[in-house]
């Protein structure tokens, strides 16, 4: 079973696709810039111990970029409605991809049983002995239509391979909720998890920073802390808020 979503001080629920973005946006700071270098020269325990402060006080970051993930919200919900499936079913199976399939299936049906009268009409005329011209022109013919069925059952056998793997692969985005979830993740990372990475800095660094103590993870990241909504003393972490 999976860990069950967070709501976070705006009150929306942070589920898995959510939790897993914000990890891969706090493993992007980490190894980012300066941070990256500092880390680098820092204790091996460090980037633990950021890493773990990171997401205790993931409800307070993940504010800081509250409207962007409401706007990714909306471009998911967009793209993942029935009304936009229903739009792009037309576009993919229209008039001409009907017409594509039906030639698809007829084209080497046909000439497949056009190629076998042929062959044996002309077979059967050339070993009687009689019209052997016109035989020899029936097993020519009938040997062009086998070609012709083999090349259109191969092109539609590989049509429709193609169009199961589209269908068997993970749906797409949209270039809306693309753009939508490129704007969060950059926001996330630059108003609320860099700034708050770059100040628990020197508190990781020392030697008395336990690794998962949310107290001493939270603890004093009001006054100093440089992003927008982090610069008031009465921030505290959830402890606080609560």
């Amino acid at each position: 079973m999976g860990a069950p979503p967070i709501a976070g001080k705006t009150g929306s629920p942070i589920g898995p696709e959510e939790r897993a973005e914000y990890a891969r946006v706090v493993e992007e700071a980490l190894r980012s810039g300066a941070l990256g270098e500092a880390l680098r020269g820092a204790p091996p325990a460090a980037a633990e111990r950021l890493r773990g402060w990171a997401h205790e006080a993931v409800e307070d970051l993940w504010a800081q970029a509250a409207a962007e993930h409401r706007e990714w919200r909306r471009a998911r919900a967009v793209g993942s409605s029935p009304e936009a499936a229903s739009d792009a079913a037309p576009r993919a199976a229209g008039p001409g991809g009907d017409l594509v399939a039906a030639l698809a299936v007829l084209v080497p049906l046909t000439a497949g049983a056009a190629a076998l009268i042929f062959l044996v009409l002309g077979y059967l005329l050339m070993f009687a002995g009689v019209q052997q011209a016109a035989g020899a022109s029936l097993v020519v013919t009938g040997w062009a239509g086998a070609g012709v069925a083999a090349v259109t059952a191969s092109l539609g056998l590989g049509r429709l391979a193609v169009t199961a793997r589209r269908r068997s692969g993970p749906a797409r985005r949209s270039a809306a909720e693309e753009a939508a979830r490129a704007a969060w993740r950059a926001a996330l990372l630059e108003r609320a998890v860099l700034p708050y990475l770059h100040h628990r800095l020197l508190d990781a660094a020392g030697p008395g920073a336990p690794a998962g103590s949310e107290g001493a993870g939270l603890r004093g990241a009001g006054p100093r802390f440089s992003s927008p909504g982090f610069d008031s003393p009465g921030f505290g972490g959830p402890d606080a808020a609560r």
